[in-house]
Formats: C-alpha cells, structure tokens, sequence
C-alpha cells in the first residue's frame, strides 16, 4: 500500500511555531524524521523557516524511501544501503521538482537548482549521520563512508551570477510604470476584485517606498505606524502568542524606524480607517494588513499565502511582470537608492550613505549585503561608461576631425 506524507505545521500555547512529517491518510508522526527535527530545531537554534526546509528535504527522502522500497533499519542489509548508486539515485528523484498530481509531464519538468539540490542532500546527509550513529550505532568508518558519498556526488555550491541573476530581479522603468498602472484601485487593467484593491495598492505603495521584506510588511501592527511622525516600526516578534497564523511571517533583520511621505502615511491612515475597519474580524488583532471579502465578513491578518497570491496574480496580468515578486520590490527601492546617492552625494560621503542604507534595510553596520541588490545600477553604469568610451567609435570621430593625427596625441580617450 503506498503512504503519502505531508507537513504538518504546528504552533504550541507558547506560540512557538514548528512543523513534523505525518502520514497524510492517518496522520500518524514518522518517528525517527521527527526526532531529529525535534532535536535540531532545540540544539542548533533554527528558525522555522529553515526547520521547514529540512522538513521538506527529509519528507522527498522518506517518499524516495517508499518508491525504492528501502528500509534503513533492514539488518539484512547491513551496510550496503547507502552506496554511491542509490545518492546518485537520490539525487536524480530531487533534481526534478515535483507535482501535486504527482506526474511529471516530461515534456514541461522543472529542473530544480543546483544550490537547492545540495542544500536538499546536505540536509539528509546529515539526518543520515544521526541516525546511524544514534539509531543504529554503526561505526564511525560507515559514518564517514556516507558522508563521502554524499560529498563527491552532491553538485557543488555555486556563487550567484549577480552579474546575471540578481540584475533582472530589480524592475526597471517600464515595468514600474506597468505595475503603478495596473495597481490603481479604477484601472480597467486591475486584475483584482474592487473589495481587495485598495490594500493591494497600498502593499505595492508601502514595498516600493520602502524596500522592506514582504515578512516585514505582514508583521506591521496599526501600532507600528506613526501617522503625526510620518514613520514605520519595524519590530521583531518570534513566536507572538497573538499572531494566529500558522505560518508567522518573521522579521529577519534588525528592527527599525523608517521614515515614509505624508501621501503614504495619509494612504495607511485611510485604508485602516475604511477598509479594515469594515471586516468583522478585525477587531481579534491589530496587524495591519487584513483578508478582505465583498461582505465584509473576514479580516483575519494576511497570510504569506496570501500575500503571495497577489503577486502571481499581478504576473499572469502583465508579461513584463511574470517574473515579478515581493522581493523584486526591496532590489527595486535598492537600484533608485543608489541612483540618487551617487547622483546627489559628494564622493567623501558615500561611506556614511552606505551606512544609512544598512539601517533603513536593517542590515548590521558593516554589512556588505548591498552588493547583491545593486547589480542592475552596475550594469547601467556600465553600459553608459561603455558607450562614453567605445574606442572605435572614438576613434572614427578623432580620423575624421584630424585625419592624420597619431594615437598618442589625444590627451584621453574617456571623455570624463
């Protein structure tokens, strides 16, 4: 009989939030998988988010398992289950991401990363490891043989092309234009129902005058917000016993004021004056953001599912923005940020903008995390030095003013 798995996200009295692997037809816990998390998650300090992404990995392990027909407890085995053909075995069955349906349609599969691929097998190399060593006491040589394994057939970490990938998470002028368009609460182009428009245009307000993560913006109270001071509060609150929502959107860096325009906090002060005022719910908390319905009958706080929702909605209204998330917001904000600085500042204070860019993004002091988000001002930057020093059309511009003039009697070739 084939078992199905699943995740099962739980939240205690204490509101701390994890997540166990359950038989989905019994609902019955894996007992050796769980323990391990248990374990983990109490030992290492791990959020939950990366909890759940161990979760994930070891629940594609246990389902590779069932399809394989493989026991790691079978003594008749020994130590010949884990051998460099059953890895790479492994390897192939995570490679390709999976359906809910459960069939893959070879024509459209989706080849999951390499990053993510060895983040995946890491993450059972280690559960491995535990469990040989406390489950079943084997020896350290078989230890070390797995972990071996593991290592030389598991693809390598690689850096991000942030020279590639990164430029095009940023949007550029035209996509900001298409997004601000569609966004508007009377645009015929809107592809939201009216009684959800005025908050999706104030999410999009917020991200893009702020850059601040999507979590970050989930977990704003109406408190947050000072609406005579024309700020936000970004505060950190892990495991809140107040927040119901079973997957609690966190707040992953420094907590923070950050300064926002009349016209945004007016927008705020309204939408929690008409719109979330009206649903029922409410009034059971104070997050900001809240469902909407045409009978106003919800307004329980905004799920990531949710919020999510929006943005894949948005992409399928556009084909500039099919690639468009929440995050492609915070690049966005980071791109104009440095337009402006290196535009507006003197040379001598750039250090001191970096700085204040860390605080607003809520980055440590001497974090150079920036650098990932400026790509696509680099690139811009480099095309129009490229097109300022483009040696053959300078070239063919210093023949025809001079005709025979030498190479080395042009005091520059970069016009700066």
């Amino acid at each position: 009989m084939k078992i199905n798995f699943k995740i099962k996200r739980i939240k205690n009295k204490e509101g701390v939030h994890t997540c166990i692997i359950v038989n989905a037809q019994t609902g019955v816990p894996l007992i050796y998988e769980n323990l391990y998390l248990s374990i983990i998650s109490r030992s290492s300090n791990y959020s939950y988010s990366t909890i759940e992404a161990i979760a994930g990995a070891l629940l594609y392990f246990s389902k590779y398992l069932q399809l394989k027909g493989v026991v790691l407890a079978d003594k008749n085995k020994g130590n010949n289950i884990i051998t460099g053909s059953f890895v790479y075995d492994l390897m192939t069955y995570l490679s390709v991401k999976k359906s809910k349906s459960n069939v893959i349609n070879i024509k459209s599969k989706r080849v999951v990363s390499e990053n993510c691929l060895h983040y995946k097998l890491t993450s059972i190399e280690k559960y491995l490891v535990w469990y040989y060593i406390n489950i079943q006491n084997e020896n350290l040589k078989y230890i070390n043989l797995i972990s071996r394994i593991f290592k030389d057939i598991k693809p390598k970490i690689k850096k991000i092309e942030v020279y590639t990938d990164c430029e095009e998470k940023s949007l550029d002028k035209q996509q900001i234009s298409n997004l601000m368009e569609i966004i508007k609460t009377n645009s015929i182009k809107n592809p939201f129902k009216e009684c959800v428009r005025i908050r999706n245009e104030l999410i999009i307000d917020i991200l893009l005058e702020t850059g601040i993560r999507g979590g970050e913006l989930l977990n704003l109270r109406i408190d947050d917000v000072n609406i005579k001071k024309c700020e936000i509060h970004i505060v950190r609150r892990p495991d809140s016993i107040e927040d119901t929502r079973i997957r609690q959107p966190l707040v992953k860096t420094l907590g923070r004021k950050i300064p926002i325009s009349k016209d945004l906090s007016e927008k705020i002060q309204k939408y929690i004056d008409s719109s979330r005022s009206n649903e029922v719910l409410s009034i059971n908390h104070k997050y900001l953001l809240v469902s909407h319905s045409d009978n106003s009958k919800l307004g329980s706080a905004l799920t990531i599912t949710g919020f999510q929702k929006i943005f894949i909605t948005l992409g399928e209204s556009d084909p500039l923005l099919k690639r468009i998330t929440a995050h492609s917001l915070r690049h966005t904000w980071n791109i104009k940020y440095s337009e402006n600085m290196y535009r507006m500042a003197e040379p001598e204070h750039y250090i001191l903008y970096e700085k204040v860019r860390n605080y607003l993004m809520g980055w440590k002091n001497t974090s150079r995390t920036a650098d990932t988000y400026t790509q696509r001002y680099l690139v811009n930057e480099a095309t129009k030095i490229m097109n300022v020093i483009n040696s053959t059309k300078l070239l063919n511009k210093e023949n025809l003013k001079s005709g025979k003039a030498k190479l080395n009697s042009r005091k520059s070739i970069f016009g700066f």
